[in-house]
């Protein structure tokens, strides 16, 4: 079972039986205690800007899940790796955020060393670290869906968490994602195992307009418009509804496995199915097709907006990363 695992692997990380290595700069972790669904890498990316704002250089360090490759490998670059080399991703990050460094590796350790090989780094945000103690952090932000919270508390394959839910007390910060309104995380926040004086903040991902392949963004389409929209996420539930938010009529909607690997069939289904409309995906999902396609797919992007805490979560990020990182 993961919980008992879990549990085991924290303890001699503590203890100091199983090591962690650190990097020569500060580190920064984006993590979530369930599988996928909490709007991470939006929340990445928002770190990764307004850290580039206040003139620190950022890299990001990512597993790479899904990738064909090994070791490490660098997903920024001109023109970025693709999904099928980093993992869709680091792809989308490397595409989204110019000028920040993004690196893959199985070790962060061996990856942020060779991003300060090739790059100057003043702070690394570790995506999706909450769980990969091989690598010291100086902080741990914790995201939690704000409507599915914890589920049911259990672990895999029992329930949709990596760790037990007390191990939410490991987290520095919280951040409650898909708020409608700031009550709605308190009362979630006092649910959970998490210290009192640490930061809490909440937040909502927010549409913002269309982007195409190239990166070439246009407005949303007008209330009403009908679309034909397909994904591959942990919960493709939550895009339709996102889309029909937006006012879109979703005339169908195909829904794959999290992080699909689209094949020719795939791409048949997908044209078949949009009967002229405009197609619509994620972000995430543009970046995994490739070649000639007999369609012209557009994504959603995504920005988030924080309903409360900012504050008390950039501060604390500041003061752990210290002022050779702010620049």
């Amino acid at each position: 079972m993961i919980g008992p695992v879990a549990k085991l692997r924290r303890a001699l990380h503590r203890a100091g039986v199983l090591r962690s290595g650190s990097l020569p700069r500060p580190v920064v972790s984006v993590g979530n205690l369930t599988v996928g669904g909490t709007g991470k890498t939006p929340h990445v990316q928002f770190l990764a800007r307004w850290l580039c704002a206040r003139g620190a250089r950022v890299a990001v360090l990512s597993r790479g899940y899904g990738r064909r490759t090994r070791g490490v490998v660098w997903a920024s670059g001109d023109p970025p790796a693709s999904a099928a080399s980093v993992g869709d991703e680091p792809a989308l990050l490397a595409r989204t955020l110019p000028g920040v460094a993004v690196v893959v590796g199985e070790s962060r350790l061996e990856a942020g060393r060779e991003a300060l090989r090739r790059r100057e780094v003043d702070v690394f945000l570790l995506d999706d670290g909450f769980q990969h103690l091989a690598l010291r952090r100086e902080a741990d932000i914790l995201l939690v869906d704000g409507i599915r919270g914890l589920g049911n508390g259990r672990t895999l394959p029992l329930g949709p968490l990596r760790e037990p839910p007390d191990h939410v007390r490991f987290a520095d910060a919280l951040v409650v994602t898909r708020c409608a309104d700031a009550t709605q995380a308190e009362r979630l926040a006092a649910t959970l195992p998490f210290p009192a004086g640490r930061p809490v903040a909440a937040s909502r991902l927010v549409p913002r307009c269309l982007v195409d392949g190239e990166g070439r963004e246009t407005p949303l389409p007008s209330p009403g418009t009908r679309v034909a929209a397909f994904a591959g996420l942990a919960r493709n539930g939550q895009f339709a509804a996102t889309l029909g938010a937006c006012g879109l009529d979703v005339g169908s909607f195909l829904a794959f496995g999290d992080h699909h690997r689209y094949g020719p069939r795939d791409i048949r289904r997908i044209a078949a199915s949009s009967g002229g409309m405009p197609v619509v995906t994620t972000e995430k999902d543009l970046v995994r097709l490739a070649g000639e396609l007999p369609f012209h797919p557009l994504a959603l992007r995504i920005d988030v907006a924080f309903l409360s805490g900012w504050d008390s979560l950039s501060r604390l990020v500041l003061e752990r990363i210290g002022e050779g990182a702010r620049r």
